[in-house]
């Protein structure tokens, strides 16, 4: 069986369960095993390890060869790959796969202890091969894109990047958190928190480049229906109207499609271009939040406001 690039050969004198994944110079470029294939429920489970990460067509040419082989066939409705923590996600969303759950801490190999991905697909989707997109929000001159551990490079070069700049205004950070690996376990905790519902971790990006973060945390619905927001700015871009145009995007969409009430954003005291970005938005004072984050060595005081639906809806319609 076999696609443009890859080529998949059942290993001999097994049971049947272990393939080799070569590309067209016949050269082994990975190994997947059938963990369970259930004819019942037209499921199946593997366990894919590929060796060239950083190839992203040939990836894709092997989960797309992978797929067609089982879902083609008719006999597997729904597949689900695990693979590693360090796999491009661009190769398996573009086929179709979402990413459905991240298996802490679910590999231990030479001493290594390290979490999975879990990939699923279903044969309507994969026949479409539809490039599947993470949450993305529109805004007039940003875009803002789900973070995920694959964006861990950009986020890196951007805390780098404005580590000094940052400093009054965030916690303060340990050093392995200006790694990959750091960036890596940050964007995968956020990545659940995101599968949760609690939370949901924004990039902001300008012409493609990474300029910023944005996250709403905290969502609870019942009688509270609320939120918090919190957000953040390269050195070089404040001032520009970019995080005005964010922000508003980020509110449109708690409102309009997550059906939150209320949202909270806090700033520091002397943060006056925050809070004038927060009050143009339609944010209200409504007090002082004594020694609420640990900046810089010391508790500090936040300015709190806060935006409900109704009055946002006022100012946006001209109202207010």
């Amino acid at each position: 069986m076999g696609s443009m690039k890859v080529t998949i050969e059942q290993t001999k004198g097994g049971d049947g369960r272990d393939h080799i994944l070569r590309d067209n110079d016949s050269i082994t470029i990975g190994r997947y095993t059938v963990i369970e294939k259930d004819p019942g429920t037209k499921s199946a489970m593997i366990r894919l390890r590929f060796y060239k990460n950083h190839d992203a067509d040939l990836m894709k040419a092997a989960v797309q060869a992978i797929a067609k082989s089982l879902i083609w066939g008719g006999e597997v409705f729904k597949l689900n790959i695990i693979t590693s923590s360090e796999t491009m996600t661009s190769p398996f969303t573009s086929s179709g796969f979402t990413l459905e759950g991240i298996l802490v801490n679910n590999s231990y190999q030479d001493s290594i202890i390290a979490s999975e991905f879990l990939f699923g697909t279903d044969a309507t989707r994969f026949r479409s091969v539809t490039d599947y997109k993470l949450l993305a929000l529109e805004g007039k001159s940003v875009d803002l894109r789900l973070a995920t551990p694959e964006d861990a490079e950009a986020f890196l070069r951007y805390y780098t990047r404005n580590k000094e700049f940052l400093s009054p205004f965030e916690p303060r950070r340990e050093d392995e958190f200006y790694t990959i690996r750091g960036q890596k376990k940050a964007l995968e905790d956020s990545y659940r928190a995101y599968l949760a519902g609690s939370a949901i971790n924004f990039g902001i990006f300008l012409k493609g480049s990474l300029i910023g973060k944005i996250q709403i945390s905290g969502i609870t619905y019942g009688s509270f229906r609320s939120a918090i927001v919190g957000y953040g700015l390269g050195k070089d871009t404040e001032g520009k109207g970019y995080m005005q145009d964010a922000l508003s995007t980020v509110i449109d969409y708690a409102f309009a499609e997550l059906g939150l009430h209320r949202l909270e954003a806090s700033t520091l005291p002397e943060n006056l271009r925050s809070q004038k970005t927060l009050e143009n938005n339609g944010f209200r004072k409504v007090g002082l939040n004594e020694k609420y984050l640990y900046i810089s060595g010391e508790w500090r005081d936040h300015l709190t406001f806060s935006l409900v639906k109704e009055r946002y809806l006022e100012k946006r319609d001209g109202k207010e």
